[in-house]
């Protein structure tokens, strides 16, 4: 699995040339409507790579909001009956932000059968090629089964060769927690649809939480959730900036701007709307 290295990523984020058609839409959708389902290479100089990359890069700066979104919103679930939930909104934040970093570097996971990841990263020449997931020759292997965690997997499997180029801060982020590729899908699962499990977490994050202590204080695995996901968040946005990756992706929410603006306005200073005296109250308390 290859991605591309630092001045290859760079060329590729820092040249979105605003493709329109499919290139606006569903990256998920443009593997199955252009890429088809066999092996093949995209190469630069093609119309078929300046939309493909161009629909990535929309992708990757959608999943970069939506990253910090689920970061934000996580704080506010902080209190002992949601605890479970919290776990899971940092979860798919931590997806978001490992699926953005794979897309600035040039791979895709389309779980649980393709993958697109980097043939050739020279500036000018790259090459994209497209993989089945399994366990054959000339297939990207994998020996787990089902959507998120053939993604993990993949995910560690890619960033090893980030690991040396970052700091060590980060390092632990692009590692595979306790050595299972699985850990974060196994327990989001457990937290989500185990209610026994879920409610000993909602009783460990009440003896333990401080709103000082924050967020040290955090229980077990929701503790090393919040703690990935919070690492992975400031490495794709240090890259964000380092590459100059800007799209139209988000232009839709309010006026044209930046992400970090988009971020600011839209996730930070946008408060709830308070609907509780909309709800059915009484009929539950």
């Amino acid at each position: 699995m290859r991605i591309f290295g630092l001045s290859e990523a760079n060329y590729y984020c820092s040249s979105f040339s605003r493709s329109t058609g499919d290139a606006k839409g569903s990256i998920d959708d443009f593997q199955k409507n252009h890429l088809g389902t066999h092996s093949r290479t995209i190469a630069e100089g093609t119309p078929l790579f300046h939309q493909y990359r161009d629909c990535s890069l929309r992708d990757v700066e959608r999943s970069l909001f939506f990253a910090a979104s689920h970061y934000r919103r996580s704080l506010d679930l902080m209190i002992p009956s949601s605890s479970p939930w919290a776990h899971v909104t940092l979860y798919y934040g931590s997806w978001y932000a490992s699926r953005a970093l794979l897309g600035m570097f040039g791979c895709t996971i389309f779980s649980p059968h393709f993958v697109v990841d980097v043939g050739k990263g020279s500036p000018g020449r790259q090459e994209l090629r497209l993989r089945r997931i399994g366990n054959k020759p000339g297939q990207q292997y994998t020996t787990f089964s089902g959507t998120h965690r053939v993604f993990w997997d993949i995910f560690y499997i890619a960033v090893q060769s980030l690991i040396l180029m970052v700091d060590p801060h980060f390092a632990a982020a692009l590692s595979p927690i306790s050595g299972d590729p699985a850990w974060q899908i196994q327990h989001r699962n457990e937290v989500n649809y185990d209610s026994l499990i879920g409610f000993r977490l909602a009783e460990d994050f009440d003896r333990s939480f401080s709103k000082q202590g924050f967020p040290s204080c955090l229980p077990g695995v929701l503790n090393t959730q919040f703690r990935i996901l919070e690492t992975l968040l400031e490495l794709v946005y240090s890259y964000a900036r380092q590459f100059g990756l800007s799209t139209d992706a988000l232009d839709g929410l309010g006026h044209p701007s930046s992400l970090c603006n988009k971020v600011r306005h839209l996730v930070y200073a946008h408060k709830p709307p308070g609907l509780v005296q909309k709800t059915k109250k009484s009929m539950i308390t």
